[in-house]
């Protein structure tokens, strides 16, 4: 059964915020048509940066998609991070599951009931993860499945120790469709490319290895791909994944019902301040400078210890942060 697709073109994943301007470089550079930034954690909504980035890529012409990795410990506060991400303006929102949310099927269920009881689109929600589903029933795809109809994105890198062939053709396109058909599919299937052989130390395999995984990907022919994600992908892979298709088409701008409320404020208000850190600099002499309490002050910039998974102290503050001050 031929499915018919809503994405087309190739996504690029954004860890976070401060190497954004690497991202669009790489998008340029391999003709990549969409962005995907991963917009909070645990369901913390990094709402400061997910507007500057939602912002940026829009301007670069590529399509925002918000990353929401899933840990399902509190499912209602996901399902409102993946909802506010959507408001704030991003086309679609790709939820990650994987050792995480392992096991936790019930939450899983409450959170998609919880997406779809508020009128989120179905079609504009992805569901990401390895791509042995099968033979993992404790990651919770099935339950998901019923409010990701937009598409599977199966992850398809050689940290899982097995031949391009065996993850793309045999698992990625053949497993998860069997898999979505079972849970009320079929789903389109997105592939996520990576070169990384070891995700915990950043290793990377060589351009002839990677060569392949691209083969094996291209070889069906996706109408959309990502690739996982910048800073993990080397400039020498570059141009195999420039050569890669599908010729991008046109995508639909939002509707208007998605124009966030009159009442939130732009993605990067004209009233905002900010103020770029020093080695010199201190959480209080910053306060203290500009007139603003610490509370407030972690208030607009908590979001920048948040996705780093630092705590918020000023002791892990950075040279060359760009932090709101007013």
């Amino acid at each position: 059964m031929h499915h018919a697709s809503c994405l087309q073109g190739k996504g690029l994943w954004l860890s976070f915020s401060g190497d954004l301007d690497g991202a669009l470089e790489m998008a340029a550079a391999i003709g990549a048509t969409h962005l995907i930034y991963r917009v909070g954690m645990r369901g913390m909504f990094f709402v400061e940066a997910a507007r500057w980035v939602e912002g940026r890529a829009r301007q670069a012409g590529l399509v925002p998609l918000a990353w929401v990795p899933l840990a399902l410990n509190d499912p209602f506060a996901e399902a409102s991070l993946v909802l506010k991400a959507l408001q704030v303006g991003y086309n679609g929102a790709v939820l990650e599951v994987r050792k995480d949310a392992a096991g936790k099927t019930v939450a899983a269920a409450t959170l998609a009931r919880q997406l779809l009881e508020s009128g989120a689109e179905k079609g504009r929600l992805y569901c990401a993860s390895d791509p042995d589903v099968w033979r993992r029933p404790e990651i919770p795809c099935r339950e998901l499945s019923q409010a990701c109809q937009g598409g599977l994105m199966p992850f398809c890198f050689p940290s899982l120790r097995r031949t391009p062939h065996t993850v793309v053709e045999k698992w990625a396109y053949g497993e998860c469709v069997r898999c979505s058909q079972e849970w009320g599919g079929p789903l389109p299937i997105y592939p996520v490319l990576s070169p990384l052989r070891d995700e915990g130390t950043g290793e990377t395999v060589g351009v002839e290895e990677f060569l392949q995984w691209a083969q094996a990907v291209a070889g069906q022919q996706p109408e959309f791909f990502s690739v996982y994600r910048v800073g993990a992908v080397g400039r020498e892979l570059w141009p195999i994944l420039a050569a890669m298709g599908p010729t991008p088409a046109p995508f639909p701008e939002r509707k208007p019902a998605e124009t966030p409320p009159a009442e939130e404020p732009s993605p990067l208000p004209s009233i905002a301040r900010y103020h770029v850190v020093t080695v010199n600099d201190t959480l209080w002499g910053i306060c203290q400078r500009y007139g603003i309490t610490r509370a407030q002050f972690w208030e607009w910039n908590g979001h920048l210890w948040d996705e780093r998974g630092l705590p918020r102290d000023e002791l892990y503050m950075e040279a060359g942060w760009r932090v709101r001050v007013g």
